[in-house]
């Protein structure tokens, strides 16, 4: 084997290598590609808020108007999404705000256009939640929906939001409570109606969340950023989802 084929083949497997596991290292394209890879695995045939369940569907929104109470929006202000995915979360967002949504997936931007190509108050853009390019203290309130679970360092996209966050601005996260829904698939699992649930996740090992978030993982990656405001669990007795709202930190 020539060094020329040799080389070839390196950078095959490590391409590879980060597509399948994408680190610190990864560029914003290949961040793009393995998210884009993600939604067709994931959302091939719709998204939670399409689900055929409307048990799942309305857990979705209960989740996403938490988000929207949280945010205290008022007239005039301007709101970033920040990897705002196909775009559900915007669309019930106010006609009276500015939006910006930011997401790195190709696929996922191309149909948060078709959803919202009846609203004239929306930016889309793709993007590097990690490194937006956005200036610094341009937004009234941030929102991260279910993202920082899926990227390789969850820190710095909070360090992010610090930056673009105006000083009496509010953040608003979402993430999953990983260890609670391993405990309701198995629940579900046991009883045998998770064919009933039409749900994109059907195993326990999930290979689009890179870390395992919880309420601890919520306090790890905003201190010395921000103060937690408010914290839920959503929905209340499932809970298996935290909404929190968070101040910044005078620095």
């Amino acid at each position: 084997m020539n060094m020329n084929m040799n080389m070839t083949m390196t950078m095959t497997m490590t391409m590879t290598m980060t597509m399948n596991n994408p680190n610190k290292h990864s560029t914003t394209e290949e961040l793009a590609q393995w998210n884009d890879s993600m939604v067709k695995k994931y959302h091939n045939e719709g998204i939670l808020f399409e689900s055929k369940n409307p048990i799942l569907r309305k857990l979705e929104v209960m989740r996403l108007k938490k988000m929207i109470k949280l945010s205290n929006i008022k007239p005039g202000q301007k709101l970033l999404d920040l990897g705002c995915g196909e775009g559900y979360f915007i669309s019930l967002l106010p006609n009276n705000i500015e939006i910006v949504g930011l997401d790195i997936s190709k696929i996922a931007l191309k149909r948060a256009k078709k959803i919202l190509k009846s609203k004239n108050n929306i930016t889309l853009q793709f993007g590097n939640a990690l490194s937006t390019g956005l200036s610094d203290k341009s937004f009234d309130i941030i929102t991260c929906s279910e993202v920082l679970e899926h990227v390789p360092e969850p820190k710095k996209i909070i360090k992010e939001i610090f930056r673009l966050l105006k000083d009496d601005g509010t953040a608003v996260i979402s993430v999953p409570d990983e260890n609670r829904i391993k405990l309701i698939m198995r629940i579900i699992k046991f009883f045998r109606i998770d064919a009933f649930l039409h749900s994109a996740r059907k195993q326990e090992d999930y290979d689009w969340h890179l870390h395992e978030a919880d309420k601890k993982f919520i306090f790890e990656i905003t201190k010395n950023y921000f103060t937690t405001q408010n914290i839920f669990r959503v929905p209340p007795l499932i809970g298996h989802r935290f909404v929190a709202s968070l101040k910044k930190i005078s620095k």
